[in-house]
């Protein structure tokens, strides 16, 4: 297992009360090097510094780098054009800021037509083929695609090359931690690891735990010992970064914030 890529972080779970560049700096200053993007972040940004270009020159002033972007999910959508209209304004992006890694999921409870989503979803990876980021598959345990058996089932269905895993250490947690399902998966279409824990005494409202009270690595239920064993098994490598969403984080000052979330990745990797 080589996990060395752990200074990332998810952008959306800073403190949101500061601007872009203020964010930015507070993620490099605790030794953050690359950053998780969703579209709407990057369009958020975009309008408050003018372009898609100072939005990038940001990120470079501070030495860090948009390596994934997020969440490709028109696909699912059994009408419209709506997929090839998303896929086109996350090319746009991806030009500018040169991902590793674009995101991929469903949103939806029930698949509209699953045989369409697959055929959309094999599309994309092939319009995209020429690009030098890769998509990755991420589940959700509320949605169409709940579990990593079902995003095994998809991925194998659409049979793309460039088409991988998201492994979220929540959703895994939440979804009942198939580590056996985990052990049988391709370590090298293991795209990109998101560490956060999932409480004991979850709110068994999904949406509304995942979203604001997440905890650290080794302060919720998953066996985070046997999970790098795993990866270790399967010859992970690949980057591992904080996605801690919780209201508890959002009410602290900046950079108190972004120096727990460094200091709650690097747990992901050593806690028992």
């Amino acid at each position: 297992m080589s996990l060395n890529r752990s200074k990332l972080l998810c952008y959306a779970t800073l403190p949101d009360a500061y601007s872009f560049r203020e964010r930015i700096a507070a993620a490099a200053q605790s030794g953050f090097e690359e950053l998780s993007f969703w579209l709407m972040s990057i369009d958020e940004a975009r309008q408050e510094l003018g372009s898609l270009e100072a939005v990038r020159q940001v990120l470079d002033d501070h030495g860090v780098r948009a390596s994934s972007l997020e969440f490709l999910t028109a696909w699912t959508q059994a009408e419209g054009e709506g997929h090839r209209e998303e896929l086109d304004v996350m090319l746009a992006a991806a030009e500018v800021f040169e991902p590793d890694i674009v995101m991929c999921g469903c949103m939806d409870t029930e698949w509209a037509d699953r045989g369409v989503a697959i055929g959309r979803l094999r599309e994309q990876c092939d319009l995209a083929a020429s690009y030098p980021f890769s998509f990755a598959l991420e589940f959700l345990p509320w949605t169409a695609i709940p579990d990593l058996p079902s995003a095994t089932a998809v991925i194998e269905e659409v049979g793309a090359t460039n088409l991988g895993y998201v492994l979220d250490t929540w959703h895994f947690a939440k979804s009942g931690a198939d580590y056996k399902a985990l052990a049988a998966i391709d370590g090298s279409r293991l795209h990109l690891i998101q560490t956060s824990d999932l409480r004991a005494d979850a709110d068994p409202d999904t949406l509304k735990e995942t979203l604001a009270a997440r905890v650290a690595p080794g302060e919720g239920v998953l066996d985070w010992r046997r999970l790098r064993a795993i990866l270790a098994d399967i010859d992970a490598d690949c980057p591992l970064g904080s996605e801690q969403f919780s209201d508890k984080i959002k009410a602290m000052p900046l950079q108190d914030a972004s120096d727990y979330l460094y200091e709650t990745t690097q747990r992901a990797l050593t806690t028992s």
